[in-house]
């Protein structure tokens, strides 16, 4: 297993990569805003009434801060320890690259339930989860996956609390 002090190598592409992976993220919480359909209508019902009202008070320094917090612990947590160390040793029995889709797979699940308040909440993070393991995976470190984390709870949380103008029912 790769030592934690080497989980994290800033670079310029790494930082691109967490921006472009933020925006992605955004925007998928932006389509699900829009067409609130079926499970991801419940999905956004459930974030309008129930994460919504949680961070309703927080200042917006308080908004980043628990982002930051989430984006690094989270993604050292389920990126680092789990899909890598998980990744390593599956590596170790069964060779060089062959525990990595597995790895990835238990990691978003974990991550996904670990975000359970609903059925359809623990498939969004689920489905999150899956991009930020990508996102390690093609980066070769958490550096990329901390910041598109980070960011997207950053401006998600801004959006859901602090937004002016109505774009679907999302507040911009």
């Amino acid at each position: 297993m790769v030592p934690v002090g080497e989980w994290v190598a800033w670079s310029a592409e790494g930082l691109g990569w967490g921006l472009a992976g933020a925006v992605v993220l955004l925007g998928i919480l932006l389509l699900c805003r829009r067409f609130q359909v079926g499970p991801i209508g419940r999905l956004m019902r459930l974030v309008d009434e129930t994460v919504k009202p949680l961070f309703r008070e927080c200042r917006v320094v308080d908004l980043l801060v628990i982002s930051v917090l989430a984006g690094i612990g989270e993604e050292l947590l389920f990126r680092g320890l789990i899909q890598g160390g998980l990744a390593g040793w599956l590596e170790s029995w069964w060779g060089e690259g062959a525990g990595g889709a597995v790895a990835l797979g238990v990691a978003s699940g974990l991550f996904g339930l670990a975000h359970c308040i609903s059925r359809e909440y623990v498939v969004f993070a689920t489905v999150f989860g899956l991009l930020l393991g990508w996102m390690a995976i093609a980066t070769g470190d958490l550096l990329a996956p901390m910041v598109a984390h980070g960011g997207y709870d950053f401006v998600a949380l801004l959006l859901l609390t602090k937004g002016g103008r109505e774009v679907g029912t999302l507040k911009v």
